[in-house]
């Protein structure tokens, strides 16, 4: 009997953990940006957040894989 190849949602956990960050980053930023009024400030820190707990995220899985 051939070995079915079923993908589950543990396969795309580092990239959608990466992008999920950046991504929530960026919606925070445009609501403070909206709701504040100032231009481009909260987007840009908001995204460099969100990139830099994307980094931590997959930095801290990709130690998990190698430990195992």
């Amino acid at each position: 009997m051939p070995k079915q190849n079923n993908l589950n949602l543990q396969d795309f956990g580092p990239v959608t953990s990466f992008s999920t960050s950046i991504i929530s980053g960026l919606l925070i930023g445009l609501l403070i940006q909206y709701f504040i009024g100032y231009e481009p400030v909260p987007v840009i820190v908001f995204v460099l957040i969100g990139i830099y707990d994307g980094s931590r995220r997959m930095w801290q899985i990709s130690k998990k894989l190698e430990n195992k």
